[in-house]
């Protein structure tokens, strides 16, 4: 008899056991603490590229490197 996977999803407004069977450490594939993680990565991962392209981050970026070069020039002209 295979087990089931011990985590418990919703249905409705029910809770129930997973209908798949147990694939490693009481949980099937989809419910796996591992394979969580790795989307929970995978998807911020994608944010923060996303992130990095912002009009807003790159505004930001270019206001820093402004007042560096303001700051720099100020030393050479000394």
């Amino acid at each position: 008899m295979k087990t089931r996977c011990s985590q418990e999803v919703m249905k409705g407004f029910h809770f129930h056991q997973c209908s798949r069977s147990a694939w490693k450490d009481g949980y099937c594939k989809q419910h796996h603490p591992d394979t969580i993680e790795e989307r929970r990565r995978i998807v911020e991962e994608k944010w923060q590229a996303k992130a990095a392209k912002s009009p807003w981050i790159l505004l930001g970026k270019a206001k820093k490197e402004i007042e560096e070069l303001k700051a720099e020039i100020k030393i050479l002209k000394g």
